[in-house]
């Protein structure tokens, strides 16, 4: 009698379960936009879940299905939320320029936590007003000021490769590029010298390392986990949100910097200066006099509080890191097996040279190298997918459906910026895609591994200048190959929120004579 009734609750828990899902998968065919069949508990997010595909390669897939059924449009499924996912580069380029006003927020913001206390989680007049101030940081005045500090570190990257290439050990280039990345943003970010080249137990690397770890979790949920979210009473973001203690290292450090320079009079030519320019100033100045920007201005209700400058300058590690170690790896995954190009690229950066030490200015010169990020950032965008919200309702060009306020958004970027038909043969690596000659080819919304429009990103000049910097030091100075360990084209970690090599990206570094 117990095993009956034990039996009907589980059948009609199922059925509850599956009445719901019903409902919250009928959303987008209630609205006439085109979906993909749903899983009952994972949406479509199957592949990922089962561990059998990245996320990333999960919603380029989705990308080419939604293709092959000639959509301009789709809707998928993150377990039983709905997200919209615009495929035509029309549409897209409508999205992020002169429909922006529909979508002015990447995320919605569920937290007012440090980690979220940015410009990248702001909308409306937070946003614009945040962003006027910020826009002076990123001049080329500014990152030629930054270049100095840049230069530095990564003459210590040169330095740790030169010994690693003498004694013919490998390295797994993403954690090494990860370290010099580090460093970079923790010298220029927060004023504090980190040296995790040299000392990969540094605190400041390894609580960077802790906090990509929570943020980006390598395990799907637990199955409990997906019973929960099945049953509608579940938080897929609850995880993300525990790093108070991580938070809380981050704002010590910038709060103790701030409170030195201003006590002591201390200026340095770094991001941190800017901020501090905005928190005491309420705007960014040429630096006349520089220390004046450490006395406080009398406009009170144009400056930047503490836990904002803090805020923006964890957002300038967490945003710098990734962007900037990802790309350069891959870079260097592409030079290593495509040696024509690393040779073409080694000649026209030992030309520039000749008559020039490495600068902002000579860097700027370097037109093929330009091209190779470019390639590199189109075969392997550092953010697959780039997320939008409809703060206001919008009606779909040439349609009678009506996107809600609050509808997320992905623009699937590793997919698009990988369909031949608009970049032929996308799996093979070919720089030319962006010299003078084909750059204006390619269509309008179509590559956007920055984004685009009001809401591009702000730091990319910053981005390229440090994986640019980084790539012209080693590729002037060494010749990679790939080590037995790597194989090509790379396989992805399919248990990685982002697109990661399974295994690692291992070089082998040879010294060459300049």
């Amino acid at each position: 009698m117990i095993v009956f009734a034990l039996v009907l609750v589980a059948i009609a828990l199922f059925y509850y379960i599956y009445n719901e899902k019903q409902k919250k998968f009928s959303y987008w065919k209630n609205k006439g936009v085109p979906q993909l069949p749903p899983h009952l508990i994972y949406g479509n997010l199957t592949q990922y879940i089962l561990q059998k595909q990245s996320s990333a390669e999960n919603e380029a897939e989705l990308y080419f299905k939604f293709k092959q059924m000639g959509a301009k449009h789709g809707g998928i499924y993150y377990f039983g939320a709905p997200k919209w996912l615009p495929i035509d580069p029309e549409l897209i380029k409508s999205i992020v320029t002169s429909d922006f006003q529909h979508f002015q927020a990447h995320l919605p913001k569920f937290s007012t936590s440090l980690l979220f206390n940015n410009i990248f989680h702001m909308s409306g007049d937070q946003w614009r007003d945040t962003r006027r101030k910020l826009t002076p940081t990123f001049t080329s005045g500014k990152m030629k000021m930054m270049f100095e500090i840049l230069l530095q570190k990564t003459n210590g990257l040169s330095d740790l490769v030169d010994e690693m290439a003498q004694i013919q050990k490998p390295a797994e280039i993403k954690e090494l590029i990860a370290r010099y990345t580090t460093d970079v943003i923790a010298n220029i970010g927060f004023g504090i010298e980190c040296d995790s080249l040299k000392n990969i137990d540094s605190e400041f690397f390894q609580t960077g390392q802790n906090l990509f770890k929570r943020l980006l979790p390598k395990k799907p949920p637990t199955l409990f986990k997906l019973l929960l979210i099945a049953l509608g009473i579940g938080n897929r973001r609850r995880g993300i949100l525990d790093i108070a203690d991580l938070e809380d290292f981050f704002r010590n450090i910038v709060f103790d910097a701030v409170k030195y320079r201003e006590t002591n009079n201390v200026v340095r030519k770094d991001f941190l200066h800017l901020m501090i320019q905005l928190k005491n100033q309420g705007s960014i100045t040429d630096l006349v006099n520089e220390k004046d920007v450490l006395k406080k201005a009398e406009d009170k209700e144009s400056m930047m509080s503490m836990e904002d400058l803090a805020g923006q300058c964890m957002l300038f590690f967490t945003a710098g890191f990734e962007t900037s170690s990802t790309t350069t790896s891959y870079a260097l995954l592409e030079l290593a097996q495509n040696q024509n190009i690393q040779d073409k690229l080694r000649t026209e950066i030992r030309e520039i040279l000749k008559t020039n030490i490495l600068s902002y200015e000579s860097l700027n010169e370097m037109t093929y190298l330009d091209n190779v990020v470019s390639e590199t950032l189109r075969k392997y965008p550092p953010l697959s997918n780039l997320p939008r919200v409809c703060t206001k309702s919008y009606n779909i060009p040439g349609t009678d459906i009506v996107l809600d306020e609050g509808t997320m958004i992905d623009i699937p970027l590793l997919g698009l910026q990988n369909d031949p038909d608009f970049f032929p043969e996308p799996q093979k690596f070919k720089p030319e895609r962006f010299n003078s000659e084909n750059k204006h080819k390619i269509l309008s919304g179509t590559y956007l591994p920055f984004g685009e429009g009001p809401r591009q990103c702000l730091g990319l000049r910053f981005g390229l200048m440090q994986t640019k910097t980084a790539l012209a030091s080693l590729i002037n100075n060494f010749k990679f190959t790939l080590n037995q360990k790597t194989s090509y084209p790379p396989e992805f970690d399919p248990t990685a929120p982002i697109l990661s090599v399974k295994g690692g990206i291992w070089l082998d570094a040879h010294k060459m004579n300049c």
